[in-house]
C-alpha cells in the first residue's frame, strides 16, 4: 500500500490533524480498509473510499509534537510520505529558509532525525498570476473541468471577455503550474527519521 500524508495542521498543543491518502497499489488490501470512524485515547480516524484503489483517511493525533512544531515555526506540510517506519519524506512550503532552518533545529533539539535532500524556491514560473487564477476559477465554476464538459472554451473566453487561443495558453500555463507543484512535493523537502 501507498500511503501520503496529504495536508497537516496542528489542532491545539500537542494535537494534529492529518489528511491522509491511501492507494491499496496491488488490490489485495481492500477488506483491510473499511469506511467509518474509529476513536481511541489517541485520537480519531474517518476512512472514506473515493475510488475502487483509493481511501482518504481524516486523522486526528491528541499527542502530535510534529504538528506543533511545524505550526510554531511558521511552515506548511504539503506532503509526507513514508518509506519505512522511520523514514518519511516531507514537503514543506515557507515564506523563507529561515523558517525552514527553525523549524529543523526545532525538530533536532525534541529528538528527530533530519536531513535536508533538497530546496526550490517560489517564482514566477510557479506561482500563478492574478489571470490565470481568475480563468482557472471560472473555469472550474462553469464546469470546464466538468466531465462531460459544461462549457465550452468559446462560451468561457466570451466570459472572460478574451480571445478563446488567449484563453487556452492562459489555462494551459496555470495547469502546468498546477502540475509542477503538485508533482514537485512543496519548496523543501527532506527525509525525518
Amino acid at each position: 500500500m501507498k500511503v501520503e500524508i496529504t495536508q497537516c495542521s496542528a489542532l491545539s498543543k500537542g494535537a494534529g490533524y492529518s489528511m491522509i491518502r491511501i492507494t491499496d497499489v496491488d488490490g489485495k488490501h481492500t477488506d483491510e480498509l473499511k469506511e467509518g470512524m474509529t476513536s481511541s485515547l489517541y485520537g480519531e480516524c474517518e476512512i472514506l473510499k473515493i475510488s475502487p484503489k483509493q481511501y482518504l483517511a481524516m486523522v486526528s493525533n491528541n499527542n502530535c509534537m510534529l504538528a506543533t512544531i511545524l505550526t510554531e515555526s511558521g511552515c506548511f506540510l504539503t506532503s509526507a510520505i513514508p518509506f519505512t517506519d522511520e523514514i518519511i519524506e516531507w514537503g514543506v512550503l515557507s515564506l523563507n529558509s529561515t523558517y525552514v532552518d527553525k523549524m529543523i533545529e526545532r525538530m533536532k533539539h525534541e529528538g528527530y532525525k533530519v536531513k535536508m535532500i533538497s530546496t526550490n524556491k517560489m517564482n514566477k514560473e510557479t506561482i500563478l498570476t492574478e489571470k490565470q487564477e481568475d480563468a482557472l476559477m471560472m473555469a472550474y465554476k462553469l464546469g470546464y473541468y466538468s466531465v462531460p464538459r459544461k462549457i465550452s472554451i468559446d462560451e468561457l473566453a466570451s466570459n472572460l471577455n478574451c480571445s478563446k487561443s488567449t484563453l487556452s495558453v492562459m489555462l494551459r500555463e496555470a495547469e502546468r503550474k498546477l502540475v509542477f507543484n503538485y508533482l514537485s512535493l512543496g519548496m523543501n523537502t527532506f527525509k525525518n527519521k
